[in-house]
Protein backbone atom coordinates (compact mmCIF):
# COMPACT_ATOMS: atom_id res chain seq x y z
CA UNK A 1 0.00 0.00 0.00
CA UNK A 2 2.97 2.69 0.78
CA UNK A 3 4.44 1.91 -2.17
CA UNK A 4 1.36 1.95 -4.14
CA UNK A 5 0.77 5.67 -2.91
CA UNK A 6 4.49 6.88 -3.28
CA UNK A 7 4.55 5.99 -6.85
CA UNK A 8 1.19 7.56 -6.64
CA UNK A 9 2.22 10.77 -6.14
CA UNK A 10 5.53 10.75 -7.61
CA UNK A 11 3.57 10.09 -10.88
CA UNK A 12 1.11 13.19 -9.84
CA UNK A 13 3.51 15.28 -9.29
CA UNK A 14 5.50 14.38 -13.12
CA UNK A 15 2.72 15.12 -14.77
CA UNK A 16 1.85 18.50 -13.18
CA UNK A 17 4.93 19.88 -13.69
CA UNK A 18 5.43 18.36 -16.59
CA UNK A 19 2.13 19.62 -18.10
CA UNK A 20 0.73 22.34 -16.49
CA UNK A 21 3.63 24.80 -15.78
CA UNK A 22 3.82 24.68 -19.68
CA UNK A 23 0.18 24.72 -20.36
CA UNK A 24 -0.12 28.25 -18.13
CA UNK A 25 3.58 29.80 -19.60
CA UNK A 26 3.15 29.12 -23.13
CA UNK A 27 -0.37 28.41 -24.18
CA UNK A 28 -2.47 31.10 -21.65
CA UNK A 29 0.48 33.63 -22.39
CA UNK A 30 0.19 32.89 -26.04
CA UNK A 31 -3.57 33.73 -26.36
CA UNK A 32 -2.68 36.78 -24.31
CA UNK A 33 0.21 38.23 -26.62
CA UNK A 34 -1.87 37.44 -29.28
CA UNK A 35 -4.93 38.65 -28.35
CA UNK A 36 -4.15 41.90 -26.35
CA UNK A 37 -4.11 42.86 -22.47
CA UNK A 38 -8.10 44.23 -23.05
CA UNK A 39 -9.68 41.25 -24.79
CA UNK A 40 -8.22 38.69 -22.71
CA UNK A 41 -8.52 41.07 -19.11
CA UNK A 42 -12.17 40.79 -20.05
CA UNK A 43 -12.25 36.69 -20.07
CA UNK A 44 -10.20 36.71 -17.08
CA UNK A 45 -12.10 38.74 -15.57
CA UNK A 46 -15.37 36.25 -16.61
CA UNK A 47 -13.19 33.29 -15.20
CA UNK A 48 -12.48 35.37 -11.68
CA UNK A 49 -16.77 35.27 -11.61
CA UNK A 50 -17.00 31.74 -12.43
CA UNK A 51 -14.61 30.33 -10.20
CA UNK A 52 -15.72 32.42 -7.03
CA UNK A 53 -18.66 31.06 -7.49
CA UNK A 54 -17.27 27.95 -7.91
CA UNK A 55 -18.16 27.18 -4.68
CA UNK A 56 -21.97 26.74 -5.31
CA UNK A 57 -21.40 23.68 -7.01
CA UNK A 58 -18.70 21.51 -4.46
CA UNK A 59 -20.01 22.82 -1.50
CA UNK A 60 -17.46 20.62 -0.21
CA UNK A 61 -18.87 17.34 -1.64
CA UNK A 62 -15.71 15.88 -3.10
CA UNK A 63 -13.72 16.55 0.25
CA UNK A 64 -16.33 14.38 1.76
CA UNK A 65 -15.99 12.25 -1.18
CA UNK A 66 -12.69 11.36 -0.69
CA UNK A 67 -12.70 10.45 3.25
CA UNK A 68 -16.58 8.28 2.61
CA UNK A 69 -15.11 6.38 -0.04
CA UNK A 70 -11.80 5.58 1.29
CA UNK A 71 -13.26 4.22 4.69
CA UNK A 72 -15.49 2.08 2.22
CA UNK A 73 -15.34 1.62 -1.57
CA UNK A 74 -18.28 -0.18 -1.19
CA UNK A 75 -20.14 3.59 -0.99
CA UNK A 76 -19.48 4.83 -3.80
CA UNK A 77 -23.08 3.38 -5.64
CA UNK A 78 -25.14 4.78 -2.78
CA UNK A 79 -23.27 8.18 -2.59
CA UNK A 80 -23.12 9.12 -6.33
CA UNK A 81 -26.49 7.86 -6.83
CA UNK A 82 -27.78 10.17 -3.84
CA UNK A 83 -24.73 12.79 -5.08
CA UNK A 84 -25.75 13.32 -8.83
CA UNK A 85 -29.22 14.90 -8.67
CA UNK A 86 -28.20 17.05 -6.09
CA UNK A 87 -25.11 18.11 -8.21
CA UNK A 88 -27.73 19.10 -11.36
CA UNK A 89 -29.94 20.98 -8.60
CA UNK A 90 -26.68 22.98 -7.57
CA UNK A 91 -25.66 23.52 -11.07
CA UNK A 92 -29.03 25.24 -12.09
CA UNK A 93 -28.32 27.53 -8.91
CA UNK A 94 -25.21 28.78 -9.51
CA UNK A 95 -25.65 29.39 -13.57
CA UNK A 96 -28.42 31.71 -12.31
CA UNK A 97 -26.55 33.15 -9.30
CA UNK A 98 -23.41 33.55 -12.39
CA UNK A 99 -25.64 35.39 -14.94
CA UNK A 100 -27.38 37.67 -12.01
CA UNK A 101 -24.05 38.78 -10.80
CA UNK A 102 -22.09 39.04 -14.27
CA UNK A 103 -25.80 41.42 -15.30
CA UNK A 104 -25.92 43.19 -12.61
CA UNK A 105 -21.78 44.20 -12.72
CA UNK A 106 -22.52 44.83 -16.52
CA UNK A 107 -19.93 41.80 -17.91
CA UNK A 108 -22.61 40.13 -20.80
CA UNK A 109 -22.27 42.98 -23.10
CA UNK A 110 -20.75 41.12 -26.12
CA UNK A 111 -19.32 38.37 -23.83
CA UNK A 112 -22.48 36.39 -23.55
CA UNK A 113 -21.31 33.37 -25.30
CA UNK A 114 -18.10 33.14 -23.43
CA UNK A 115 -19.49 33.37 -20.07
CA UNK A 116 -22.37 30.47 -21.04
CA UNK A 117 -18.81 28.43 -21.94
CA UNK A 118 -17.01 29.36 -18.67
CA UNK A 119 -20.49 28.20 -16.90
CA UNK A 120 -20.58 25.03 -18.66
CA UNK A 121 -16.65 24.73 -17.88
CA UNK A 122 -16.91 24.89 -14.62
CA UNK A 123 -19.63 22.14 -13.87
CA UNK A 124 -17.54 20.10 -16.31
CA UNK A 125 -14.49 20.90 -13.73
CA UNK A 126 -16.48 20.11 -10.88
CA UNK A 127 -17.72 16.51 -12.38
CA UNK A 128 -14.26 15.39 -12.99
CA UNK A 129 -13.26 16.69 -9.63
CA UNK A 130 -15.72 14.31 -8.19
CA UNK A 131 -14.96 11.34 -10.57
CA UNK A 132 -11.43 11.95 -9.43
CA UNK A 133 -12.53 12.13 -5.67
CA UNK A 134 -13.74 8.76 -6.26
CA UNK A 135 -10.09 7.36 -7.90
CA UNK A 136 -8.36 8.75 -4.78
CA UNK A 137 -10.55 6.79 -2.48
CA UNK A 138 -9.91 3.69 -3.90
CA UNK A 139 -6.43 5.11 -4.13
CA UNK A 140 -5.98 4.58 -7.56
CA UNK A 141 -3.60 7.17 -7.81
CA UNK A 142 -2.78 7.00 -11.40
CA UNK A 143 -6.23 7.50 -12.95
CA UNK A 144 -6.52 10.42 -10.51
CA UNK A 145 -3.21 11.49 -11.71
CA UNK A 146 -4.41 11.20 -15.32
CA UNK A 147 -7.45 13.32 -15.24
CA UNK A 148 -5.72 15.75 -13.46
CA UNK A 149 -3.77 17.15 -16.58
CA UNK A 150 -5.69 15.15 -19.56
CA UNK A 151 -8.06 18.79 -19.98
CA UNK A 152 -4.47 20.65 -20.76
CA UNK A 153 -2.65 18.07 -22.45
CA UNK A 154 -5.30 17.95 -24.80
CA UNK A 155 -5.82 22.21 -24.98
CA UNK A 156 -1.81 22.45 -25.51
CA UNK A 157 -2.30 20.32 -28.84
CA UNK A 158 -5.40 21.71 -29.78
CA UNK A 159 -4.47 25.12 -29.22
CA UNK A 160 -0.70 25.07 -30.52
CA UNK A 161 -2.15 23.55 -34.04
CA UNK A 162 -4.43 26.17 -34.36
CA UNK A 163 -1.21 28.78 -33.16
CA UNK A 164 1.01 26.56 -35.82
CA UNK A 165 -1.96 25.31 -38.46
CA UNK A 166 -4.89 28.26 -38.78
CA UNK A 167 -3.89 31.40 -36.50
CA UNK A 168 -6.84 33.22 -37.73
CA UNK A 169 -9.02 30.63 -35.32
CA UNK A 170 -6.95 31.97 -31.77
CA UNK A 171 -10.22 33.81 -30.65
CA UNK A 172 -11.25 33.86 -26.63
CA UNK A 173 -14.65 32.63 -27.78
CA UNK A 174 -11.84 29.39 -29.82
CA UNK A 175 -10.06 29.10 -26.62
CA UNK A 176 -12.84 28.51 -24.05
CA UNK A 177 -14.82 26.14 -26.95
CA UNK A 178 -11.20 24.19 -26.55
CA UNK A 179 -11.49 24.39 -22.68
CA UNK A 180 -14.67 22.79 -23.04
CA UNK A 181 -14.18 20.16 -25.45
CA UNK A 182 -10.90 19.16 -23.44
CA UNK A 183 -12.72 18.58 -20.20
CA UNK A 184 -15.95 16.61 -22.05
CA UNK A 185 -13.31 14.48 -23.33
CA UNK A 186 -11.35 14.04 -19.71
CA UNK A 187 -14.72 13.82 -17.69
CA UNK A 188 -15.94 10.68 -20.11
CA UNK A 189 -12.27 9.17 -19.54
CA UNK A 190 -13.19 9.13 -16.64
CA UNK A 191 -16.70 7.96 -16.66
CA UNK A 192 -15.05 4.75 -18.64
CA UNK A 193 -12.81 3.44 -15.85
CA UNK A 194 -15.27 3.76 -13.05
CA UNK A 195 -18.47 2.64 -15.00
CA UNK A 196 -17.97 -1.20 -13.67
CA UNK A 197 -17.59 0.37 -10.17
CA UNK A 198 -21.22 1.48 -10.02
CA UNK A 199 -24.55 -0.02 -10.48
CA UNK A 200 -26.33 2.89 -11.61
CA UNK A 201 -30.51 3.16 -10.39
CA UNK A 202 -33.06 6.16 -10.54
CA UNK A 203 -31.78 9.67 -8.93
CA UNK A 204 -33.34 10.66 -6.02
CA UNK A 205 -32.97 13.60 -3.57
CA UNK A 206 -32.21 12.02 -0.81
CA UNK A 207 -32.10 14.92 1.85
CA UNK A 208 -31.18 13.47 5.19
CA UNK A 209 -28.04 12.05 2.81
CA UNK A 210 -27.39 15.31 1.75
CA UNK A 211 -27.76 17.10 5.04
CA UNK A 212 -25.26 14.70 6.68
CA UNK A 213 -23.06 15.77 3.45
CA UNK A 214 -23.24 19.26 3.42
CA UNK A 215 -23.33 19.18 7.83
CA UNK A 216 -19.80 17.37 7.27
CA UNK A 217 -18.47 19.72 4.45
CA UNK A 218 -19.67 23.44 4.83
CA UNK A 219 -17.00 24.38 7.15
CA UNK A 220 -14.83 23.45 4.07
CA UNK A 221 -16.70 24.96 1.35
CA UNK A 222 -16.51 28.09 3.59
CA UNK A 223 -12.61 28.03 3.41
CA UNK A 224 -12.78 27.66 -0.34
CA UNK A 225 -15.32 30.27 -0.75
CA UNK A 226 -12.88 32.93 1.46
CA UNK A 227 -9.54 31.60 -0.11
CA UNK A 228 -11.39 32.57 -3.72
CA UNK A 229 -12.70 36.14 -2.58
CA UNK A 230 -9.06 37.16 -1.44
CA UNK A 231 -7.04 35.28 -4.48
CA UNK A 232 -9.13 35.86 -7.47
CA UNK A 233 -11.68 38.94 -6.44
CA UNK A 234 -9.14 41.18 -7.23
CA UNK A 235 -9.45 40.80 -10.93
CA UNK A 236 -13.18 41.02 -10.90
CA UNK A 237 -12.93 44.23 -9.25
CA UNK A 238 -10.06 45.99 -11.42
CA UNK A 239 -12.32 45.02 -14.87
CA UNK A 240 -15.77 46.67 -12.40
CA UNK A 241 -13.51 49.89 -10.94
CA UNK A 242 -10.43 50.56 -12.59
CA UNK A 243 -10.49 53.60 -15.26
CA UNK A 244 -9.55 50.88 -18.33
CA UNK A 245 -10.90 48.19 -15.98
CA UNK A 246 -10.50 45.64 -18.95
CA UNK A 247 -6.56 46.95 -20.01
CA UNK A 248 -5.93 46.89 -15.99
CA UNK A 249 -7.05 43.31 -15.63
CA UNK A 250 -5.40 42.19 -18.34
CA UNK A 251 -2.21 43.94 -17.22
CA UNK A 252 -2.52 42.04 -13.74
CA UNK A 253 -3.18 38.50 -15.62
CA UNK A 254 0.44 38.81 -16.80
CA UNK A 255 2.43 38.57 -13.59
CA UNK A 256 -0.72 35.97 -12.38
CA UNK A 257 0.16 33.57 -15.09
CA UNK A 258 3.34 32.98 -13.03
CA UNK A 259 2.00 33.35 -9.92
CA UNK A 260 -1.08 30.63 -11.21
CA UNK A 261 1.72 27.92 -12.43
CA UNK A 262 3.51 28.35 -8.98
CA UNK A 263 0.49 28.07 -6.75
CA UNK A 264 -0.30 24.44 -8.68
CA UNK A 265 3.05 23.24 -7.17
CA UNK A 266 2.57 24.49 -3.98
CA UNK A 267 -1.10 22.98 -3.90
CA UNK A 268 0.62 19.81 -4.70
CA UNK A 269 2.98 19.94 -2.11
CA UNK A 270 0.25 20.61 0.65
CA UNK A 271 -1.56 17.47 -0.62
CA UNK A 272 1.11 15.42 0.00
CA UNK A 273 1.76 16.37 3.20
CA UNK A 274 -2.09 16.60 4.25
CA UNK A 275 -2.35 12.69 5.08
CA UNK A 276 1.12 12.82 6.62
CA UNK A 277 0.72 15.67 9.53
CA UNK A 278 -3.34 14.19 9.45
CA UNK A 279 -1.91 10.79 10.26
CA UNK A 280 1.39 12.28 12.83
CA UNK A 281 -0.92 14.47 15.12
CA UNK A 282 -3.20 11.85 15.27
CA UNK A 283 -0.01 9.46 16.68
CA UNK A 284 1.29 12.71 18.47
CA UNK A 285 4.12 11.85 16.52
CA UNK A 286 6.98 14.23 17.54
CA UNK A 287 8.54 13.92 14.44
CA UNK A 288 6.11 16.03 13.06
CA UNK A 289 8.61 18.81 13.81
CA UNK A 290 11.46 17.06 11.75
CA UNK A 291 8.66 17.40 8.81
CA UNK A 292 7.72 20.92 9.09
CA UNK A 293 11.16 21.95 9.84
CA UNK A 294 12.11 20.19 6.28
CA UNK A 295 9.20 21.13 4.86
CA UNK A 296 9.43 24.98 5.49
CA UNK A 297 13.25 24.28 3.95
CA UNK A 298 12.90 23.34 0.97
CA UNK A 299 9.21 25.11 0.43
CA UNK A 300 10.26 28.17 1.42
CA UNK A 301 13.51 28.03 0.30
CA UNK A 302 12.54 26.95 -3.08
CA UNK A 303 9.95 29.73 -3.94
CA UNK A 304 12.45 32.11 -2.34
CA UNK A 305 14.94 31.11 -5.17
CA UNK A 306 12.05 31.14 -7.75
CA UNK A 307 10.99 34.63 -6.69
CA UNK A 308 14.64 36.10 -6.47
CA UNK A 309 15.39 34.72 -9.89
CA UNK A 310 11.93 36.05 -11.56
CA UNK A 311 11.94 39.56 -9.84
CA UNK A 312 15.55 39.56 -11.04
CA UNK A 313 14.75 39.31 -14.43
CA UNK A 314 11.17 40.28 -14.62
CA UNK A 315 11.93 42.74 -17.35
CA UNK A 316 12.88 39.82 -19.33
CA UNK A 317 10.75 37.34 -18.74
CA UNK A 318 7.38 39.21 -19.26
CA UNK A 319 9.18 39.86 -22.51
CA UNK A 320 10.06 36.75 -23.61
CA UNK A 321 6.25 36.14 -22.61
CA UNK A 322 4.25 38.75 -23.69
CA UNK A 323 6.51 40.63 -25.92
CA UNK A 324 5.00 44.12 -27.11
CA UNK A 325 1.95 43.78 -24.60
CA UNK A 326 4.69 44.62 -22.03
CA UNK A 327 4.22 47.76 -19.97
CA UNK A 328 5.82 49.69 -16.90
CA UNK A 329 2.60 48.51 -14.72
CA UNK A 330 3.46 44.60 -15.97
CA UNK A 331 6.16 44.79 -13.93
CA UNK A 332 5.56 46.25 -10.89
CA UNK A 333 2.60 43.92 -10.72
CA UNK A 334 4.66 40.96 -11.26
CA UNK A 335 7.09 42.05 -8.70
CA UNK A 336 4.52 42.63 -6.34
CA UNK A 337 2.83 39.00 -7.17
CA UNK A 338 5.71 37.36 -6.75
CA UNK A 339 6.22 38.48 -3.67
CA UNK A 340 2.69 37.68 -2.26
CA UNK A 341 3.53 34.25 -3.07
CA UNK A 342 7.00 34.11 -1.33
CA UNK A 343 4.35 35.08 1.84
CA UNK A 344 1.78 32.14 0.48
CA UNK A 345 4.29 29.65 0.18
CA UNK A 346 4.57 29.82 4.37
CA UNK A 347 0.52 28.69 3.77
CA UNK A 348 0.82 25.53 1.84
CA UNK A 349 2.59 24.64 4.90
CA UNK A 350 1.05 25.87 7.96
CA UNK A 351 -2.54 26.13 6.15
CA UNK A 352 -2.49 22.47 5.67
CA UNK A 353 -0.95 21.69 9.37
CA UNK A 354 -4.30 23.55 11.09
CA UNK A 355 -6.23 21.91 8.62
CA UNK A 356 -4.69 18.45 9.52
CA UNK A 357 -5.71 19.40 13.52
CA UNK A 358 -9.23 20.22 12.18
CA UNK A 359 -8.84 24.21 13.27
CA UNK A 360 -11.25 24.83 10.80
CA UNK A 361 -12.78 27.97 12.63
CA UNK A 362 -9.19 29.60 13.26
CA UNK A 363 -8.98 29.13 9.54
CA UNK A 364 -12.29 30.60 8.68
CA UNK A 365 -11.93 33.45 10.80
CA UNK A 366 -8.01 34.13 9.44
CA UNK A 367 -9.29 33.63 5.90
CA UNK A 368 -12.86 35.77 6.32
CA UNK A 369 -10.59 38.63 7.54
CA UNK A 370 -8.16 38.27 4.73
CA UNK A 371 -11.55 38.51 2.09
CA UNK A 372 -13.03 41.34 4.04
CA UNK A 373 -9.87 43.22 3.88
CA UNK A 374 -8.95 42.42 0.54
CA UNK A 375 -12.41 43.85 -1.13
CA UNK A 376 -12.31 46.48 1.25
CA UNK A 377 -8.88 48.52 0.49
CA UNK A 378 -8.87 47.19 -3.08
CA UNK A 379 -12.40 49.41 -3.52
CA UNK A 380 -10.72 52.08 -2.25
CA UNK A 381 -7.45 51.72 -4.31
CA UNK A 382 -8.28 50.18 -8.06
CA UNK A 383 -10.27 53.24 -8.84
CA UNK A 384 -6.96 55.78 -7.84
CA UNK A 385 -4.32 53.29 -8.70
CA UNK A 386 -5.64 50.34 -10.70
CA UNK A 387 -3.37 47.30 -11.46
CA UNK A 388 -0.78 48.54 -9.12
CA UNK A 389 -3.47 49.05 -5.99
CA UNK A 390 -4.85 46.18 -6.47
CA UNK A 391 -0.89 44.45 -6.22
CA UNK A 392 -0.40 45.82 -3.27
CA UNK A 393 -3.20 44.74 -1.48
CA UNK A 394 -2.39 41.28 -2.76
CA UNK A 395 1.05 41.56 -1.00
CA UNK A 396 -0.40 42.34 2.18
CA UNK A 397 -3.06 40.28 2.59
CA UNK A 398 -0.81 37.60 2.03
CA UNK A 399 1.69 38.68 4.58
CA UNK A 400 -1.64 39.01 6.73
CA UNK A 401 -2.76 35.29 6.05
CA UNK A 402 0.76 33.80 6.69
CA UNK A 403 1.81 35.42 9.79
CA UNK A 404 -1.63 34.44 11.31
CA UNK A 405 -1.29 30.91 10.30
CA UNK A 406 2.05 30.51 11.19
CA UNK A 407 1.13 32.14 14.72
CA UNK A 408 -1.95 30.02 15.47
CA UNK A 409 0.16 26.85 14.17
CA UNK A 410 2.60 27.18 17.19
CA UNK A 411 0.07 28.23 19.84
CA UNK A 412 -2.55 25.25 18.98
CA UNK A 413 0.19 22.42 18.14
CA UNK A 414 2.77 21.58 19.88
CA UNK A 415 5.97 21.18 18.08
CA UNK A 416 9.50 21.96 18.44
CA UNK A 417 10.78 24.71 15.93
CA UNK A 418 12.60 27.91 17.09
CA UNK A 419 14.45 30.82 15.61
CA UNK A 420 17.84 28.78 15.26
CA UNK A 421 16.41 26.21 13.00
CA UNK A 422 15.35 29.38 10.46
CA UNK A 423 18.97 30.92 10.77
CA UNK A 424 19.83 29.06 7.26
CA UNK A 425 16.63 30.74 5.83
CA UNK A 426 17.92 34.03 7.04
CA UNK A 427 21.59 33.57 5.97
CA UNK A 428 19.97 32.92 2.33
CA UNK A 429 18.00 35.76 2.75
CA UNK A 430 20.62 38.10 3.13
CA UNK A 431 23.03 35.92 1.14
CA UNK A 432 20.75 36.84 -2.07
CA UNK A 433 20.20 40.47 -0.81
CA UNK A 434 23.58 41.01 -1.05
CA UNK A 435 23.60 39.71 -4.61
CA UNK A 436 20.81 41.96 -5.89
CA UNK A 437 22.93 44.66 -5.20
CA UNK A 438 26.11 43.51 -7.37
CA UNK A 439 23.40 42.73 -10.07
CA UNK A 440 24.79 45.88 -12.16
CA UNK A 441 28.35 44.24 -12.11
CA UNK A 442 27.03 41.33 -14.54
CA UNK A 443 26.63 42.19 -18.06
CA UNK A 444 23.07 42.16 -18.85
CA UNK A 445 22.39 38.89 -21.27
CA UNK A 446 24.56 36.61 -18.32
CA UNK A 447 21.72 37.73 -16.05
CA UNK A 448 19.40 34.76 -15.91
CA UNK A 449 22.23 32.32 -15.80
CA UNK A 450 24.11 34.54 -13.07
CA UNK A 451 20.57 34.44 -10.78
CA UNK A 452 20.27 30.91 -11.15
CA UNK A 453 23.90 29.98 -10.14
CA UNK A 454 23.74 32.26 -7.37
CA UNK A 455 20.68 30.20 -5.95
CA UNK A 456 21.58 26.96 -6.15
CA UNK A 457 24.81 27.70 -4.61
CA UNK A 458 23.31 29.56 -2.05
CA UNK A 459 20.58 26.95 -1.23
CA UNK A 460 22.97 24.46 -0.95
CA UNK A 461 25.31 26.20 1.07
CA UNK A 462 22.73 27.46 3.70
CA UNK A 463 21.50 23.92 3.85
CA UNK A 464 18.31 24.70 2.41
CA UNK A 465 18.74 21.87 -0.25
CA UNK A 466 19.78 19.63 3.22
CA UNK A 467 19.67 16.15 1.86
CA UNK A 468 20.55 15.28 5.31
CA UNK A 469 17.70 15.89 7.04
CA UNK A 470 15.54 14.50 4.57
CA UNK A 471 17.27 11.06 5.24
CA UNK A 472 17.05 11.48 8.58
CA UNK A 473 13.84 12.00 8.64
CA UNK A 474 12.83 8.45 6.55
CA UNK A 475 15.20 6.35 8.89
CA UNK A 476 13.23 7.81 12.12
CA UNK A 477 10.19 7.15 10.79
CA UNK A 478 11.34 3.27 9.25
CA UNK A 479 12.57 2.94 12.90
CA UNK A 480 9.87 3.77 14.41
CA UNK A 481 7.51 1.78 12.30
Amino acid sequence: MQKRFISGILVSLSLNLLIKPFSVLVIDAGIQRALGNAVYGKYFALLSLTLIANVLLDLGINNFTVRNIAQDEKRITHHLNNIVLFRILMFILYTGAVLLFAYIFGLTQNNENVLFLLIFNQFLVQSIALLRSFFAGQHRFFLDSLLSVLDRALLIVIVGFAFLQFPTWITIDFFVLVQCISYLITLLVGVFFIRHSIRWSALTLNKAYIKLVLMESLPYSMLVLFMLIYNRADTLLLRLLAVDGAYEAGVYAQGFRLYDAMYMVGFIFASVLFPMFSRMLHQKDPMISELILVSSRWLVGGVLATVFVAIENADFLLTLLYKDQVTESSSFVFIGLMLAFLAMSFNFIYGTLLTANGSLRVLNRISGFAALVSVGLNVCLIPLYGAKGSVIIAVLTQVLVSSSLVYYSYKKIAFRAGLVDWIPLIFFVMYLGCFHFLTPAFPKFSAPLASVFVVVFGAFWFSILDINSIYRLLIKKEVAQ
